[in-house]
């Protein structure tokens, strides 16, 4: 289900821009709280370099007391270290400083997910629903933490309150796991279809997205020929975006790993996952790492190999980071249909005791 790490402006003449203006503003004002901000969001969202930016945003804390953006940085930056304890304090300090922004209230949500506290992240998402009642993007993530929890007729109910528009593509996806999870494939077919036919102005890889999401449900409803057109296009489309944005090159083979399993192609599909895995290795980066090490353990599910999957499953249960998997997804999801019956897969799919 994750894709992660895609920036829509890591091309080469992007960021020697944005280096040129931060340059200036630190030659100009180099003492100045708010280029020091910049600085620090530069070394987060440019550099990835997670270890300095950290460093950056709390130094900041004592100049900038007031300001709930430094905490919200140090919430999210601090998830890429593995400091999901830091993590959860900062989101909740942004939160009780700021607490009518609802993007605020969205990240603690899903730092409690993380940290399987799912009771927190409901209560965070019943409270700014009530301020924000008709949020898509809150009632999505409350849909996620009923998904983790394998509480379907839940999710159901809030998809119902979901209003979908051609200008948001990522608003799919909740209906389409959820028909995965219901193994109702073709229920979110046309909702996907219709989407991407009609989708306002969309970065191309959020739309080849979306696209290997469909090819998902086409396969797994039996319509091969439509999942092979679509999950070929992907491929092609996201080998063009490996030259296009190197600077994009894990989030890009993550998703390019899962296209190929689709189409059977198992040595390209785990090579691709491999190469996600090397770029965005857990000791680095936390969150990231742990996305595409799912996306490793999936794609060795759907092949069934059972020695290599099994174990990788048994890690991420153990491991903090957004939307985790959980052994409700287990139970439900069919991408691990071919594990079903081995006692070591069973295990860690009841391990919630249900």
């Amino acid at each position: 289900m994750n894709a992660f790490g895609y920036s829509e402006t890591a091309t080469p003449a992007w960021r020697a821009a944005v280096q040129r203006s931060l340059d200036t503003a630190l030659r100009l004002r180099p003492d100045l709280p708010d280029v020091q901000l910049a600085q620090a969001f530069y070394q987060y969202l440019v550099l990835r370099d997670y270890k300095a930016a950290y460093e950056s945003f709390e130094s900041l804390r004592p100049k900038m007391p007031n300001s709930a953006e430094v905490l919200e940085a140090l919430g999210m930056v601090t998830q890429e270290l593995g400091k999901w304890d830091e993590s959860l304090r900062y989101s909740d300090l942004a939160v009780a400083l700021n607490p009518r922004d609802r993007l605020l209230r969205h990240q603690a949500a899903s730092v409690h997910a993380a940290m399987w506290d799912f009771a927190g992240a409901l209560k965070y998402y019943d409270e700014a629903l009530n301020i924000w009642p008709d949020d898509p993007g809150l009632i999505r993530g409350k849909v996620w933490v009923y998904q983790l929890l394998g509480d379907l007729n839940q999710a159901d109910a809030l998809l119902t309150r979901v209003h979908l528009t051609a200008d948001d593509l990522w608003r799919l996806i909740s209906f389409s796991y959820q028909a995965k999870l219901r193994r109702k494939f073709t229920t979110a077919i046309p909702l996907l279809q219709n989407g991407l036919d009609h989708a306002g102005p969309q970065t191309a890889f959020t739309r080849l997205f979306i696209q290997k999401e469909l090819a998902d449900l086409q396969r797994l409803s039996g319509d091969l020929a439509s999942a092979k057109r679509n999950y070929s296009e992907v491929c092609n489309q996201l080998e063009k975006e490996l030259k296009e944005q190197p600077a994009n090159a894990a989030a890009v083979y993550e998703v390019l790993a899962s296209a190929y399993a689709g189409l059977g192609d198992r040595e390209r599909a785990l090579t691709s996952a491999d190469h996600a895995v090397n770029l965005t290795p857990s000791s680095k980066d936390a969150q990231g790492g742990a996305v595409v090490e799912e996306t490793r353990a999936v794609i060795a599910a759907q092949f069934g190999m059972k020695e290599r999957a099994i174990p990788a499953l048994e890690h991420l249960l153990k491991v903090h980071y957004i939307w985790p998997m959980t052994p409700a997804l287990l139970r439900l999801d069919p991408d691990f249909d071919l594990l079903r019956g081995d006692p070591r897969f069973e295990k860690l799919a009841h391990s919630d005791g249900k």
